[in-house]
């Protein structure tokens, strides 16, 4: 008779190597500093576990918990989710890790979203360093330029620690490290829309009383008083360079100062974009309206150069009246200079086109003149 035999019966796994040899299944091993890539299993104010393939779960430190709290309470069981190890093993068999990384990411783009929004965002102000003053969003540092404060705020630069106000972003560089926020972009749009709703109270043609409050080159700014539904409002204009005088202005700290009450007519008003244009000279005589009782065609006249073009010798006749002696009746080397006073033929006037046709007098007999 023969015997058969018998095959020994398969064994079980007696250790975890031999369970992990029958399975196939690889453990990651990690090491401090390492990124690794795990779905989240657990999520609760005290603790965050996430599979990262190890032979236990990793944990994510209390301290960072507490720290990006808002952020991390946004995970759910079943995210997926980049962090870094900052303790291979603890006590427990667990490797520590850090979300911080995958949260600054998450800020980043999301700062760069609302950057193309034009969307508020809330930051910390820390401390003040050289030309502004340096901020904090949610663990990202940032930086205000001096001259994106509200003014209100440069006033109490030693009172603004901790502090909360909102900023639109003016610049996102995730590779330079470079974040760069605006308060004024948010106060002056907020002055914007309440000076938008003033102005209807407004009317082209109106004299009012106004209060310089800067000079600028090319003109001056001023406020003026306005009543609205029975509240009073005070709102900025532009009185440009061009609207200070009727002559030509060159340097207009030599009409208008920092706090001069003057009157001006408003000569614009543009709702869409909050902008009030106002004019000093339009509240003046025009003096070219009785310019043909003060000069005559074919007289002499004294007159100053204002200035030298390529096609002629602007001369100042009297204020905000101005001849031109065009190039042709200039003899080559001697044309006068800026700021000389010459004598002048008056060939044509033109009022309704504020034009008046020089020629230079002559200051010598022709030859052959008897």
């Amino acid at each position: 008779m023969v015997v058969k035999k018998q095959k020994s019966p398969k064994t079980s796994p007696q250790t975890m190597e031999e369970l992990l040899a029958q399975t196939s299944y690889t453990l990651k091993g990690v090491k401090k500093g390492d990124v690794v890539e795990g779905k989240i299993t657990r999520v609760s104010p005290r603790e965050i576990t996430i599979d990262i393939g190890g032979k236990t779960e990793g944990v994510v430190i209390d301290r960072e918990l507490e720290t990006y709290r808002d952020m991390l309470q946004s995970l759910k069981a079943g995210d997926t989710v980049v962090a870094q190890v900052i303790v291979a093993e603890n006590d427990r068999g667990q490797s520590v890790l850090s979300l911080r990384r995958s949260i600054f990411e998450k800020r980043w783009k999301t700062l760069s979203d609302k950057k193309e929004s034009g969307e508020m965002v809330e930051v910390i102000l820390k401390e003040p360093v050289r030309g502004g003053i340096l901020v904090d969003y949610g663990g990202l540092r940032g930086y205000i330029p001096q001259s994106q404060l509200d003014q209100s705020l440069v006033k109490q630069m030693d009172k603004i620690t901790n502090r909360r106000i909102q900023t639109k972003i003016v610049e996102v560089d995730r590779e330079t490290n470079r974040l760069v926020f605006s308060q004024r972009a948010v106060t002056d749009g907020e002055n914007l829309i309440k000076q938008k709703e003033i102005l209807s109270a407004l009317t082209v043609g109106d004299d009012v009383q106004a209060t310089i409050t800067g000079v600028v080159p090319f003109g001056a700014f001023a406020k003026i008083k306005v009543t609205k539904d029975g509240v009073e409002h005070e709102v900025e204009g532009l009185i440009h360079i061009s609207e200070i005088a009727w002559e030509k202005v060159e340097d207009v700290n030599q009409y208008l100062k920092t706090d001069d009450a003057i009157k001006v007519k408003v000569i614009g008003i543009d709702v869409a974009t909050g902008k009030l244009t106002l004019s000093l000279k339009q509240l003046l005589p025009d003096p070219w309206e009785h310019v043909l009782d003060m000069f005559e065609k074919d007289s002499a006249v004294k007159g100053k150069v204002s200035r030298v073009s390529p096609y002629g010798i602007f001369v100042t006749l009297s204020p905000g009246v101005e001849g031109l002696i065009h190039i042709s009746k200039v003899t080559p080397g001697e044309e006068p200079k800026n700021g000389q006073e010459i004598q002048c033929i008056i060939e044509d006037i033109k009022p309704d086109q504020r034009k008046i046709s020089l020629s230079m007098a002559l200051t010598e007999k022709p030859i052959g003149y008897r």
